[in-house]
């Protein structure tokens, strides 16, 4: 696709890539759509010095908004130009087809179902009103409470904290994964899968209060 020829001199003609990580794809990644959703709001403009872009300003809201100096192939995959004045940006019908498709595929996206995990490396014990997974030592089946003294893949003592959380309904309620959330006393959290502590979860969870004794 050629490029516009109304760029101002100030700001020359980008050259086409090989390496263009538009012209080889059909679809915009998040940090293109930012640059062209702001175009399409008609009031992106330039900021030069010293004859080079250095960043873009927003002024289409109440507060201005910055963007660092847009790629160049975003100019060369036809997506975006300079208006007359070598100093205003805006789309280019290919620009808004582009955004258009990303924006619709993006909606699609976000509707979809997605598991959140709670900050795994948090240094606090289990919380006794959720559900656990009972942790048991491989070699007695015994099981492992929160709080409990362990040992490390390379020897040192680790307190076991509890499974890490996870929620599929946005939040609203949370399970026990199979991945244990240990501390240690100088470097922080850290996580391991159970078989490297020497111990095994249990396949089905329990429910609050009613663990089964040690």
């Amino acid at each position: 696709m050629p490029c516009d020829r109304r760029l101002s001199p100030r700001h020359p003609t980008p050259t086409r890539s090989r390496e263009s990580p538009i012209t080889h794809r059909t679809t915009l990644v998040d940090r293109d759509a930012r640059y062209l959703q702001a175009a399409r709001r008609g009031a992106l403009s330039a900021v030069t010095e010293y004859g080079a872009v250095r960043y873009l300003v927003d002024r289409s809201g109440k507060f201005r908004s910055y963007l660092g100096a847009p790629p160049p192939a975003l100019f060369t995959a036809g997506l975006l130009r300079y208006r007359g004045d070598g100093v205003s940006l805006e789309l280019t019908s290919a620009g808004s087809a582009a955004l258009d498709a990303y924006l619709t595929r993006k909606t699609a996206l976000d509707a979809l179902p997605y598991t959140l995990t709670r900050n795994p490396l948090r240094e606090e014990l289990h919380r006794a009103d959720e559900p656990i997974r009972i942790l048991r030592q491989i070699a007695t089946g015994r099981e492992i409470a929160p709080g409990a003294t362990l040992t490390d893949p390379s020897g040192h003592p680790v307190t076991y904290l509890g499974p890490t959380m996870s929620s599929d309904d946005r939040g609203a309620t949370w399970r026990p994964t199979f991945t244990a959330r240990v501390s240690y006393p100088d470097h922080g959290g850290w996580l391991y899968p159970p078989a490297a502590l020497g111990a095994a979860y249990d396949a089905e969870q329990v429910a609050p209060g009613t663990r089964e004794p040690g």
